[in-house]
């Protein structure tokens, strides 16, 4: 029994064979050949899947978040979207304490920041005993509010390392979970009217695991000579 090359039932499968060809191979199947059987089925089955892939559209804000992922991972060409350095407007570290803060289990700071057109609201949570922290965070465009800032890449990185990414919901708003670093960044590309991306340097922000800096945690008190 004869039996036909893989590439033969590859063309037969997409209808590209030609007529004697395709009728001896229907042929062919109908005498109950189990290996040839098995190839068209096979290749049936993939032609299908790739036909289906090919209908698929991507959506163009997932097009964006990846060209804008990839040129700040790319140190050589991060100079494609300008740089907007973010301004700190509100620090709540720099406020007096609240009775009782220095005995709760979750300490927490919130940080507004101006870069242009955008303001960046983000607040940060650390559990006592956690090597973890929760950075929650919200985009918005101060001059059109009722412009949501949706689908914006959110980035945090460690030098040229990313930590941690997410992506901006309906309302602008996003949330990352990292462990703390030195030199932390968080870069959110902005792809509005002018491409550009704003970097907030978080150093100031950083959370001491040990004394937990930055949190408004108390320091401990020194310890008193006993008297002899």
């Amino acid at each position: 029994m004869k039996h036909f090359e893989i590439t033969q039932w590859a063309d037969f499968v997409r209808g590209a064979a030609g007529k004697a060809e395709h009728a001896a191979m229907e042929t062919h199947l109908s005498s109950g050949c189990r290996k040839c059987r098995k190839k068209a089925d096979l290749l049936r089955l993939f032609a299908t899947i790739a036909t289906s892939e090919a209908q698929y559209q991507v959506p163009q804000y997932a097009i964006h978040c990846a060209r804008a992922i990839f040129a700040l991972q790319q140190p050589e060409k991060v100079h494609i979207l300008p740089r907007i350095l973010a301004r700190p407007l509100y620090d709540s570290f720099r406020e007096p304490l609240p009775a009782g803060v220095r005995t709760q289990q979750r300490l927490s700071r919130q940080a507004l920041y101006e870069a242009g057109d955008f303001r960046l609201d983000l607040r940060l949570e650390h559990e006592r005993g956690s090597p973890q922290v929760s950075l929650v965070g919200q985009i918005e465009n101060r001059k059109e509010p009722n412009q949501r800032v949706a689908n914006v890449p959110v980035l945090l990185a460690a030098g040229k390392k990313i930590l941690a990414r997410t992506v901006s919901n309906q309302f602008g708003e996003f949330h990352l979970d990292y462990h703390p670093r030195t030199h932390l960044r968080l870069y959110v590309p902005v792809l509005q009217d002018h491409a550009r991306r704003i970097e907030v340097p978080l150093s100031d922000l950083q959370v001491d695991q040990r004394k937990d800096k930055g949190f408004g945690a108390a320091k401990p008190a020194s310890k008193r000579k006993r008297k002899k």
